[in-house]
């Protein structure tokens, strides 16, 4: 993955991801009979309705082929649909696959970002993602009674971390270490956050094939399980939850926390803090870490970014949190949620290469979208948990 790919286009991502997911899986297109397309928003890399070209470009003429766009958490929306559909009886192999391409668009990605706003309600502000981000880290401190400047060496801490897991991962973009000094060095962009603290601009592809049980007992291959799955929506308006009665703040993740009960319900997760091996959530800003651990239930409230300064979430500790890098290495929007399904389920099947946990069984994986309003959970296990 890179910022730029100028040697192949939206559809050759697409088609190079694809092919990577069918060959690892040892099925063919002939074996798919449905195909779901985790794609953004169209002004994200100037082409508009790519799953029309899309049936020619993976040979798919005959087949089922549907389209899923939830913003950020696309990824794990296109694998629930494919779920379904495999859950219901009308699919026993489907291909889930999506790219985007930074930069073919006349307009940047974050200028395309600034116009998602209510024109009416808050365009005026203005908001953008990193402004939104950066207000829900500010909403998190104050709700918690925590002090602008631990906050910020504790989310240096996360990026320097998440940076070197990322130096591991040979698909990663950002593959340089950071030390946290380094990372509050950084240019401010939206107080508290700095460039190191944020996702890059991201071109490339992801896909996954999925089975039915009847499917994978025929596979040589080794396969991940899907435990549970959930995924929970918000309200669009960032003031309905500034100061709101209840939990539904934003200075917390109040659809993750419920997308995660519910999956965790029903993979029979009772203690996820012991029987979670790895954890893959959707994390664009270090900033988001210790909401998004709490809302997995690896912390208390208000403790998550205490549990991050003894290790909890280190490779070596407790629970390690994107081992991969996660969507602070690499962040092709359409597809950053279907890249954590796809490395929870590397790591449950002992295929992650060099940044690899040992011993991992069970994983969790998590999408997030919109205005911090969509999220999808998912529990993995691997053939011997």
């Amino acid at each position: 993955m890179r910022t730029r790919r100028p040697d192949t286009d939206l559809f050759g991502l697409i088609r190079d991801a694809s092919v990577a997911a069918l060959v690892d899986a040892d099925v063919s297109m002939a074996d798919v009979d449905l195909v779901v397309l985790s794609q953004g928003p169209d002004a994200l890399y100037g082409i508009g309705h790519p799953e029309q070209e899309l049936v020619d470009v993976l040979a798919a003429r005959g087949k089922r082929v549907v389209r899923v766009q939830t913003g950020g958490a696309t990824g794990t929306s296109a694998v629930q649909m494919a779920w379904w559909a495999i859950a219901a009886g009308e699919s026993q192999c489907a291909l889930v696959v999506g790219a985007d391409k930074m930069g073919d668009s006349q307009q940047s990605a974050q200028h395309v970002l600034n116009l998602i706003w209510d024109p009416a309600y808050e365009a005026r502000l203005p908001l953008n993602t990193i402004s939104m981000s950066a207000l829900q880290a500010q909403r998190y401190l104050h709700r918690h009674s925590i002090g602008l400047r631990r906050g910020e060496e504790a989310w240096a801490q996360v990026a320097s971390r998440l940076r070197n897991n990322g130096a591991l991962n040979s698909l990663a973009q950002l593959r340089k270490p950071v030390t946290p000094d380094e990372v509050l060095s950084s240019p401010l962009l939206f107080a508290p956050i700095r460039r190191d603290m944020a996702c890059p601009q991201t071109s490339g592809g992801a896909a996954v094939v999925m089975v039915s049980a009847e499917c994978a007992a025929t596979m040589a291959r080794p396969v991940a399980w899907i435990d549970g799955f959930a995924a929970r929506s918000n309200t669009y308006f960032l003031g309905d939850k500034m100061g709101a009665a209840g939990d539904n703040d934003h200075g917390s993740f109040l659809e993750l926390s419920r997308a995660a009960a519910d999956a965790y319900a029903q993979a029979g997760i009772t203690d996820p803090a012991r029987q979670i091996d790895v954890a893959e959530p959707y994390i664009p800003f270090a900033t988001m870490e210790p909401i998004a651990v709490e809302a997995l239930g690896f912390s208390e409230p208000g403790q998550g970014i205490a549990d991050a300064e003894k290790g909890r979430f280190d490779r070596g500790g407790e629970i390690p949190v994107c081992p991969s890098g996660g969507v602070l290495c690499a962040a092709p929007i359409s597809v950053s949620a279907l890249v954590r399904f796809a490395e929870g389920a590397l790591q449950v099947r002992g295929r992650a290469g060099d940044h690899q946990v040992d011993g991992c069984r069970t994983a969790v994986v998590t999408g997030a979208g919109g205005s911090i309003q969509f999220a999808g959970v998912a529990v993995l296990r691997g053939e011997d948990s």
